[in-house]
């Protein structure tokens, strides 16, 4: 199918209506119909009568004058996460990883080159900062992120040339820097996250791999430095592979290696 069909066949209102619900993130929850019309470039009278049609739908909620997203998105989160196979198939890991080590264990994937969690086995022994399933981070000051791209750096140079953000005094910022960074995480075969995203937590994680091979999602151990200094840490790493490789061999991959 030619380019210049699919294009075609798009039907434009739907096309402006997920373009409306896209403008939408945790910077920004709520907005006014201006925004809304300045993000997107549909005029405010069209954005207006979509609006109105996602709030028939409780896709979007407004309350004077401020459009957010509605709660009718709720009832499709359930059924998302249970579609996908990497977290049917890596939960039981990661809890039964979590239980031996008494660690938070997380499982993420890579969404429009951002880190999205997709699932997290808690210990009450490490109860720490604020987590929820589909919480989204950068790539490039997480461990998770760098697992994740190891062996695709052109999106993380994609990241860098729509500029990037110094979270800590211990964030990656410098784009060369980080291409090194990561070509090391491919040759090692796990991440570290020492203090980059956030002041206090350090994290380790390991890429996991599909039947042809490709990094697909990844695991990390995260904590605050007080109880996971990096020597800690370091000391989980051989675990944290094994743990991989056995989510990865259900996902059908044969041992690639990054």
């Amino acid at each position: 199918m030619s380019t210049e069909f699919q294009k075609d066949a798009l039907n434009n209102s739907l096309v402006k209506a997920i373009t409306i619900l896209n403008c939408f993130s945790y910077e920004r929850p709520r907005m006014r119909l201006k925004d809304i019309s300045i993000m997107t470039g549909i005029n405010q009278a069209t954005a207006y009568r979509l609006l109105n049609t996602l709030k028939e739908f409780g896709l979007i909620e407004q309350q004077e004058g401020i459009y957010s997203l509605g709660k009718g998105f709720l009832k499709y989160e359930g059924i998302v996460l249970n579609s996908m196979e990497i977290r049917r198939i890596g939960l039981p890991f990661l809890e039964e990883l979590s239980n031996m080590l008494n660690v938070n264990v997380n499982l993420a994937v890579l969404d429009d080159n951002e880190v999205v969690y997709v699932a997290r086995a808690e210990t009450p022994h490490c109860a720490y900062g604020y987590f929820h399933i589909g919480m989204r981070r950068p790539i490039y000051c997480t461990a998770l992120g760098k697992v994740l791209v190891c062996k695709t750096p052109e999106k993380a140079q994609e990241v860098f040339k729509r500029g990037v953000k110094r979270y800590t005094l211990n964030t990656i910022t410098n784009e060369k820097e980080f291409l090194e960074e990561i070509e090391r995480v491919r040759l090692q075969g796990y991440a570290l996250d020492r203090e980059e995203w956030s002041n206090g937590i350090n994290c380790i994680a390991a890429p996991l791999y599909d039947a042809a091979g490709n990094i697909v999602a990844g695991i990390s151990i995260s904590g605050p430095t007080s109880m996971y200094p990096l020597e800690k840490l370091l000391e989980y790493v051989p675990v944290l592979i094994d743990y991989s490789h056995r989510i990865s061999a259900r996902m059908g991959s044969r041992g690639g290696t990054v």
